[in-house]
């Protein structure tokens, strides 16, 4: 999926911690599921290109989580 002509990496998560940081950053850690490896491997990959990234969280009404 893309988004004027950018790719979207989507999947599924619950959030696992919120945690705030020394330097007063805040982490989040998320949970994927186990058949988010390819969505997964994305994310590595923007972080391994230092590619800055804008998220955008949607509840997921449809019940599967």
């Amino acid at each position: 999926m893309t988004t004027k002509n950018r790719p979207v990496i989507k999947f599924p998560a619950t959030v696992a911690s919120v945690k705030t940081l020394v330097d007063g950053g805040i982490r989040v850690t998320l949970d994927l599921p186990e058949d988010a490896i390819s969505q997964a491997a994305a994310l590595m990959a923007c972080k391994k290109d230092m590619i800055p990234l804008t998220v955008e969280v949607k509840a997921d009404t449809s019940g599967a989580v």
